[in-house]
This record gives C-alpha cells, structure tokens and sequence, in this order.
C-alpha cells in the first residue's frame, strides 16, 4: 500500500511476473487514428499524452487477425508484419514511463462491418443463424476454417511478442467469434466444437494454447468476456463462470477482463459504450461473479469514471484492476490528478458518447466535447505561452466561451469573461435538466473549473454591451453569445398553445394534457422534452420528427437508449413529420415523402423543438470597430457543445 488517498488503486500487482506499478489500465479501445492497419505519429502522441500521467497498464484496440482492406473505420491489424515496428515503438512509449502494453487480438466473426467495395462480404460464425443487429446470415466455419483461424490468432500474436509487447489479450466479449462459440444460443453445432460448454470453448481453448506457444513463457496472454450478456444470442452468467473457471484452472490464461455489451442487437451494442443512462460500475456485479469462480486476477472494465468509484471496486472485492477508456479520453491527467489527491480536479467523462464513440461512424478519431485536445495531441497537445499577452474579453459563459477563456488565461493572456446570466453554462444547463441527463450538467463543472484555475476574471449577471466593450477596448474580443430558440412564422398557429421546448425544460409552460412535440432538430431536445413531459406532468405525448427517426443526429447508442426509454413510457413516435402549423385543437403536418398530409386531433398544446437561431446582434455591432473580433459556438451556427468547445479551444490558441 502506499500514501496515495487511494491506496489499492495505486499498489502494484504482478501478472505472471510482470509487474503493474498500479491497477490502472486505459481499457482498450478504437482511436480512430491507424493508418493501413498499423498504430503511427497520431496513435503514439494519443498515448503519451496518458501513459505520462501515470497509467500502470496500456491494452491497445483491437486488432484484426486477417487482413482488413476495404474497412470503413481504421482498425489496427497484426494480420502483417506491418504492425511489428508500430507496435515497437508503443511499447518502448510505455517502458520509458514504467507503463505495460498488451496487445488485443479479435476477429468479429459475424458481426461483419467491412467491405472491399461496397459489397457485403462473407461473414463467418460457428453456426449459419441470423445476426439481429447486421441483419445478415453468415457462413458456417468448417473445421480446417476453425483451424485456419486458430493459426491465425497464433501468427498475430507472435508478431505482437516480435513487438516486445509484454501481454496479449483475446478479445472474447462483445458477441465477436469467439463469444459466438461459447454461446450455446450461437453455436449449433453438433461436433467437436459445439454440444457441450466443453466443446463450445474448445475454440477458446485451442487459440489460447496456440497463442502461448507462438509467445513463449514470458509475456502475459488473457482474455477479455462479457459475462453477462443482456442479448437474446448473448452469454448468460453461468455459463461465463463456468467457461472462465474451466480456462483458468487450466492454467490457459494469467488474466480476465470482464466488460460489458454485445454486438448482436441494438441493446446490446448500446452497452458496448454505454450512455448516462447506465448504471455507474455496472460492469461490477458479473466481475465480482467471476473474481469468486476463479484463481487469476480480474480486470473490470464499464462505467468507472471516478477514482473513489475504482477504489471502492478493489474494496469491496469486485476486481483486482480497473480499466477505463472514456476517463481518459475525457482527462488524460486521471491517474495523475488522482495520486496527487486532486480528484476533485478530474475532469470526469459524462458519457455523452458524442464525440468519442460518435465519431467513428465518420471514420474520425476518438475526441472528447469537454477535451477536444484529445485526438487532436499532434496539434494542441501542447500548451504554448503568448509571447504578447493581452487584455482578451469573452462575452458568454456557454462551453465555447468557458473553453475560449480558460486556454487564453491559460497561455498568459488577461481574460475577463461577461455572462449576463447569474450563472455559466448557457444550454448546457438545460440539458442537464432532462430525465436521466443530470451527468450531462458534468461539463458546466467541470469547464468552470478550468476557467477559475485559469485566473479568468469571471463577471456574471452582466450586459456585455457594445457600449461597454467599446469603452474597456481590449486588444481582442470574443463572442460567445449563443442562439435562441426558433420559432416559425406566428400566423401557422393561430388559435394554438404553442410553447418551445426551452419553455417547458424552464418550467415557463403550463402544457395541457394532450401534447405534440414538433422535433425539426432530430437530436437529444425533442425526445428529452418528450420523455419530460410525460414522466413529470403526465402528459400524452406525440413526438413528431422531421426525420427518418428519433434523435437521428445523436450517437446511435444514445438514440437506441433514448427509444427504449420513450417507448417504456409511452411516448408515440412519428417520423418523416414535417410542421405545417396548428390551431386551438389540432396540428397539421406534412408525410416528408408522399407529400400527403397529416392532422392529429384533440391537441391542447403544441411545443416546438425547431432548432435554434444565432444571437448576432453584438457581433455585427462591433465589426470593423474592434482591433481583433472573433465567434465561437452558436452565434456562428447553432451546433452543438462539441462544436462549440472545440471553436473555443481554436481561438484560445490563436490569440
């Protein structure tokens, strides 16, 4: 044990003789940032940037074990000998700060999400049954197949050793291939590869051998499960502890990683990275199953954003080490800032999944809306003092004003940031205001946090007129002054109760007890107000979107949750709804493609969702009579806080 105010957290723990210096691990994960299967320059500053401040143990992102050209999103690959210098070169990042790197290894078996040319590729499974989520059947694996693959994982990981890594870890969970034959719900087969829990792990078993000769005696090799798998195709927790007892007393593994989530439906997907709207440490309960069953270290990984929350797991018995990847996607200086007994200075993930998860749809590297440094370490990792420091005045206390003044003070400058309200925050602090949306409030804490720190000369419940900025005359101005609601042209709803969405999230509105909700912007304010009305004023609720579904523009893991959520409550949902206007007891709307209309009846109050307009005003008044004029955020395009954090950060640098 040593001082820290964190003791287990931050006590060493040998796995197979290779020692942790602490029993945190930045969980593995998809950066977004390999370049032809292999890890480089960006991949390598991302990691410096956390293994600097104190990591114990790196698992790096999955890598395929057979070639991936053609793939949508850019994967790491050890299916070469491509990856071996890259990899080097991590591992050598590592040891110079007493850090450990495994490398994970995983094929995704019929969860298939790559394609050569836009076709749709031959996936393969231990059983020809169909995949919920994907939507395909794939092919069954023969035997020499089985066999193949098994080499496969042996030839990729003795690459990895080639690499000098000091582990390997199978990426067993999430429904890929090999999770898919230990699920007698997936594995079919009546050979000896499926029938019994023996034969349904034998691939498991087979690749972990396999693995252990292709890396020699040193070097740690595990695996990563979900014990408890919410998909109908999924795991269920029996049948884990017996697999996971059966490979251990073996002697076939030195460790197991326990995580949540599955690719076999949407739900399950939606725990993959699971949203605020899941449990903290949720993970724990299956980890703490599978810590009794057998005689290897336990890492837990899922929803563990906080040091006392991973301390507590170790307590309590719940796992032997805690792996994050949001903690330090969202704070690089996590492990750092709590070995120093600066908890309270972390800025904590608040799983918002936007920009992180959010951005791999697009092909575009992990980031973070409250740390947009993050994925963009080549650029902004470091902090470079002004040489001429100035007298900057940030007008706006939203996230892009927050994050504009806090990198101004922060490189030297003088910064004083006018917020006419009585507190910083802007729209964030509506949002928090939704149903299961409080941790979203996080980013409010935490940006005021670095404004304060930053020595911003911070002024709330003030004006900020052109008048007054004219007469201070600072060398240079930022405006951060938002956006407000729209509202379309009045005479569509004569007759009507029409309300905003910012009405009703404020408590300004007195809805009636049949409602629409209008959602043009297809994002979290048309079901969050939704969700709102009919949870706390008993409303019911008609959600009509302007879109193909229902919080379209979010993160689909967010947007599957926020579905489940509306449906559970009894919220109807409408798509493909555009606004035509409304009177005292009826909306009319438009069908977006047939064009045809539609009315729904027996309405008392009609809420408008419809986006945002930018405040201007100020920004016109002074151009062209301020030495140095610039916007962030809404009052450029209404966006959203990633954008707007990320605008703040831009000029911060730039003044």
């Amino acid at each position: 044990m040593t001082s820290s105010p964190f003791p287990r957290l931050f006590s060493p723990i040998d796995l197979r003789g290779t020692r942790l210096k602490n029993r945190i691990c930045l969980a593995a994960h998809g950066t977004g940032m390999a370049e032809g299967g292999t890890l480089g320059n960006a991949v390598l500053a991302y990691y410096e940037a956390r293994v600097r401040n104190g990591v114990g143990l790196v698992v790096s992102e999955a890598h395929h074990v057979v070639p991936i050209p053609g793939q949508t999103y850019p994967n790491g690959c050890a299916a070469t000998d491509d990856c071996i210098e890259p990899l080097r070169r991590l591992v050598e990042l590592c040891e110079a700060y007493d850090c450990r790197f495994f490398g994970q290894l995983y094929h995704e078996g019929r969860a298939r999400m790559n394609s050569l040319d836009g076709s749709r590729d031959v996936a393969i499974a231990p059983s020809a049954l169909p995949d919920e989520r994907f939507h395909i059947v794939p092919r069954e694996m023969t035997v020499p197949m089985i066999e193949e693959m098994v080499a496969d994982f042996a030839s990729a990981a003795g690459r990895m050793a080639r690499a000098g890594v000091h582990g390997v870890e199978v990426l067993v969970g999430m429904g890929y291939l090999h999770a898919q034959f230990l699920s007698p719900r997936t594995n079919h087969r009546t050979d000896g590869y499926g029938g019994t829990p023996e034969g349904r792990r034998r691939f498991l078993r087979e690749t972990l051998l396999a693995i252990r000769e292709a890396v020699g005696d040193e070097p740690v090799v595990g695996f990563r499960i979900v014990p408890e798998d919410t998909d109908p195709d999924g795991l269920r927790l029996d049948e884990s502890v017996e697999a996971c007892r059966a490979i251990a007393d073996e002697g076939l593994c030195d460790y197991i990683s326990v995580t949540l989530g599955g690719t076999h439906s949407l739900a399950g997907a939606s725990l993959i990275v699971p949203s605020m709207f899941t449990a903290v440490g949720a993970s724990l309960p299956a980890s703490r199953a599978i810590r009794g069953a057998v005689s290897v270290p336990v890492l837990a990984c899922g929803r563990i954003n906080q040091p006392q929350d991973a301390e507590r797991a170790l307590e309590d018995g719940d796992a032997d080490v805690i792996a994050m990847a949001r903690a330090f996607i969202a704070d690089p200086e996590f492990a750092a800032k709590a070995a120093d007994g600066r908890a309270d200075e972390i800025r904590a993930c608040i799983a918002c999944n936007q920009a992180c998860i959010g951005h791999r749809p697009g092909g575009h590297p992990v980031s973070c809306i409250q740390h947009p440094e993050t994925g963009r370490e080549l650029e902004f990792g470091t902090r470079t003092p002004t040489a001429v420091p100035k007298d900057v005045v940030v007008v706006g206390g939203g996230p892009g004003g927050m994050k504009a003044a806090a990198i101004a003070a922060e490189r030297g400058h003088r910064v004083t940031l006018y917020e006419r309200a009585s507190h910083l925050g802007g729209q964030a602090l509506l949002a928090r205001s939704l149903p299961g949306r409080a941790e979203f409030g996080g980013i409010v804490t935490n940006l005021e946090r670095e404004v304060r720190s930053a020595g911003v000369d911070v002024r709330t419940g003030v004006e900020a007129t052109a008048r007054l900025l004219l007469e201070a005359a600072p060398d240079a101005i930022v405006v951060a002054t938002g956006a407000r609601p729209h509202r379309p042209d009045p005479e569509w709803f004569e007759g009507a109760h029409v309300v905003t969405a910012w009405d009703v999230i404020l408590g300004e509105a007195e809805p009636g007890p049949n409602v629409v909700v209008a959602d043009w912007g297809c994002d979290w304010v048309g079901p969050g107000v939704a969700e709102m009305l009919r949870v706390e004023h008993r409303c019911k609720v008609r959600l009509c979107v302007n879109g193909e579904a229902m919080g379209q523009s979010l993160q689909s893991y967010v947007r599957h949750e926020l579905a489940g959520r509306l449906h559970r409550e009894g919220v109807e949902v409408l798509p493909y709804l555009r606004l035509r206007g409304a009177d005292a007891d009826t909306v009319y709307l438009q069908h977006v493609m047939s064009g045809e209309p539609v009315l729904l009846e027996g309405v008392d109050t009609l809420v408008l969702a419809y986006g945002h307009r930018s405040e201007t005003a100020l920004q016109r008044e002074l151009d062209g009579r301020v030495a140095e004029l610039h916007a962030v955020g809404d009052c450029l395009s209404p966006r959203t806080a990633e954008e707007a954090v990320l605008e703040g950060l831009r000029v911060g640098t730039l003044l």
